[in-house]
């Protein structure tokens, strides 16, 4: 009696603790692969990724504290799959390559495991091997499968940098996901028509990221600024959430206003002013923008300083007006130093024209170097720089160099001969960088002492 007592206790503690391993581990193993599964299946790979995460972890945990229990290879099985698919390839590749060289696996999950085998073997950089291997998966029983299988097989594509293959991979498949990895990879390659298709394609959708902003800069920078129009108006007519478009329209209005297109980025800041609410940063990067914006007009230091002078703190306050103040005091500094050959009016001047955008202001500048310093080595130079700034008037003033500085390198530029040769060549430039160099330093520590943090009251 004692001894059937005895084999009933053992029974029923093994029972018990096979439950545990059940339900402490491998149950809650695969219901955190379920839930992971079913993010794949709305392409949130970023929470997915988290899920098989977890997954592999209780997997694991089973694995090492119940080595010979009959969940053992249940458990083997969640852990390198879920690794796999987690990225954590280092340990899930050879358990996979062990699976799938028994018989222990069922089809569905002989499928799985080949599935995410392969997606190591493309993050691994050995997208050629996995190709086939996903190639075969197209038309699995298991619709999931199958689309992982061509989302994996676009992916490996990318990375052997066959991006005409993608389009084909994904057939009529909304892989928002591939898709914007395609976009991130096209624009590495300079492939700016696809990513204006891509683009416009997402835009329709309402499918805002924040990679758009910097695929719009990137277009503007190359020249497309039809194609960075048409993406922005699809984004408008898609009705993507305010703030989102109006980070679109900044980002575009600072493009334009980098190149002169003043017209273009006034319409899109003020876009980016209306969308945004009152109090945001874009908010008040868009006004500022549209007040320092009409420095392109000014044509003298008066009317640059009135122009300043009427902005408010809250402007002064956003960081692009904290980098147009910079540039001002730097033009200030070179504008007043006054020395005789004028080489610090001239740096004014390029200051004027290439950091503040400011041309007619520049070529004010640049007639005085040429009218006030007739003897400076800079003379023919500013006559130059003037004429570029001035097309109506560069015939004349080009004429005035070959005939009253016909020996300077500017002169012999202009009538296609070598420069090099002429006294100016060298000593010109070297009376810039000599003047240069010692504004720097001084605006340097303008600068270090104006952003020196105030000491509190008392302190020494």
């Amino acid at each position: 009696m004692r001894a059937t007592q005895r084999l009933t206790l053992v029974l029923a503690s093994w029972f018990v603790g096979s439950g545990c391993v059940y339900y402490n581990g491998i149950y809650n193993a695969q219901a955190e692969a379920r839930l992971a599964d079913a993010k794949l299946r709305r392409d949130d790979d970023g929470e997915a990724t988290s899920r098989f995460q977890v997954s592999a972890a209780m997997a694991e945990t089973v694995l090492v504290r119940h080595p010979k229990s009959k969940w053992r290879h249940r458990a083997l099985y969640i852990a390198a799959r879920s690794g796999a698919m987690a990225a954590q390839c280092e340990r899930a590749v050879p358990r996979l390559q062990q699976l799938l060289a028994g018989s222990t696996l069922n089809t569905a999950e002989r499928e799985r495991s080949r599935l995410a085998l392969a997606t190591c073997e493309v993050r691994a950089g050995r997208s050629a091997a996995a190709r086939p291997r996903l190639d075969s998966m197209f038309r699995s029983a298991d619709r999931e499968i199958a689309r992982q299988s061509r989302l994996w097989a676009a992916r490996a594509a990318l990375s052997m940098g066959d991006r005409d293959a993608v389009p084909a991979y994904l057939g009529n498949l909304d892989a928002a996901v591939l898709q914007w990895e395609l976009i991130t990879a096209s624009m590495a390659a300079r492939e700016y028509a696809r990513v204006e298709s891509l683009l416009v394609q997402r835009a329709r959708l309402g499918d805002y990221r924040d990679d758009v902003t910097r695929a719009l800069r990137e277009l503007l920078a190359d020249g497309r600024v039809q194609a960075a129009e048409r993406i922005v108006a699809q984004y408008d007519a898609a009705r993507v959430r305010d703030d989102r478009r109006a980070r679109m329209h900044y980002a575009v209005g600072d493009m334009h206003a980098r190149v002169g297109l003043d017209s273009l980025a006034r319409r899109h800041l003020y876009a980016a002013r209306t969308l945004s609410q009152r109090d945001t940063v874009t908010a008040h990067d868009a006004n500022a923008r549209l007040a320092l914006l009409e420095i392109t007009r000014v044509a003298s230091e008066r009317e640059l300083d009135t122009l300043v002078a009427r902005q408010d703190s809250v402007v002064w306050r956003t960081s692009y007006a904290r980098q147009v103040a910079d540039r001002l005091l730097l033009f200030r500094l070179l504008a007043a130093r006054g020395d005789a050959q004028s080489a610090s009016l001239y740096l004014a001047a390029e200051i004027a024209r290439d950091s503040l955008r400011a041309p007619r202001l520049a070529r004010t500048l640049f007639l005085r170097v040429a009218r006030d310093a007739p003897s400076s080595p800079l003379v023919p130079n500013a006559w130059y720089a003037a004429a570029l700034l001035e097309p109506d008037s560069a015939p004349a003033w080009q004429r005035r160099i070959l005939l009253d500085f016909s020996t300077s390198s500017v002169a012999a530029r202009l009538r296609g001969e070598d420069p090099t040769g002429r006294p100016d060549f060298l000593s010109a430039p070297e009376l810039l960088r000599l003047n240069w160099t010692d504004a720097l330093r001084i605006w340097s520590d303008s600068v270090r002492t104006l952003r020196l943090p105030l000491k509190p009251a008392g302190s020494r």
